[in-house]
């Protein structure tokens, strides 16, 4: 592969999920993330969480939004087995989404969405005849169909399409996908500043994740592969 990625395969799964991707809900910021996983890989990962999972007695969907107290050490062997794997973390996180002016740049909100998809997906996708990638996104309602459409034809603008399946999958059929859920989760969470930040659990896991893995939530380096965070400013809607 590229300078981006130096695992030894030619096919990949990505998984991907988003937080506050609506131009009109509760939040200003805007999160969207993506775990690449070498295809070969993705079945032993699975039941390595499961096996994770078994030993904490864990047996609810991991999501963001619904953490527990009393599992922080599944939380912490789970990120724990994140950085010692192949997987692969990016995310492109957008402060102040209301601002964003699309008509002058001959847009709309609904572009700018799979414009942070390409943002996001870029780093991972060759443009080679070599490596194949599947894409997974979580479901989140009937537009599936469209979206997979709109996906493609963005990317294909984009000059990134050769080799790509895109897929619309459940949240809860995937360990993976609850995983990137739980990282995007946890960015947001530590970059929003209309909240009262009293949630002793998350502020446990944004610590873990600082202190331990030395990550800065609010945007890395671009040279940090591994849990990669790119703070998009909304000037660059403009390019």
């Amino acid at each position: 592969m590229g300078n981006w990625l130096n695992i030894k395969s030619n096919n990949y799964k990505i998984f991907c999920d988003e937080s506050n991707h609506l131009l009109c809900d509760k939040s200003n910021i805007m999160v969207n993330g993506a775990i690449l996983v070498p295809e070969n890989k993705v079945q032993k990962y699975n039941r390595y969480i499961k096996y994770l999972r078994h030993k904490h007695n864990y047996h609810y969907e991991l999501k963001w939004t619904k953490l527990f107290s009393n599992n922080f050490d599944f939380y912490m062997e789970l990120i724990d087995f994140f950085f010692k794997s192949d997987m692969l973390f990016k995310a492109t996180l957008i402060f102040n989404k209301s601002s964003l002016n699309h008509q002058k740049f001959n847009s709309d909100h609904d572009e700018f969405y799979y414009k942070v998809y390409y943002f996001t997906l870029r780093d991972f996708i060759e443009k080679d005849s070599f490596s194949h990638f599947k894409i997974y996104l979580d479901y989140k309602d009937s537009r599936g169909g469209e979206k997979i459409k709109k996906l493609k034809f963005f990317l294909e603008k984009k000059d990134i399409t050769n080799n790509i399946d895109i897929f619309i999958i459940n949240s809860k059929e995937s360990q993976i996908l609850q995983l990137c859920d739980l990282f995007i989760g946890a960015i947001g969470y530590y970059n929003r500043k209309d909240i009262k930040k009293n949630s002793q659990i998350k502020n446990r896991i944004i610590a873990y994740l600082e202190m331990y893995y030395g990550i800065n939530l609010f945007s890395t380096k671009k040279e940090y592969k591994k849990f990669n965070i790119h703070r998009w400013d909304i000037d660059a809607h403009s390019k």
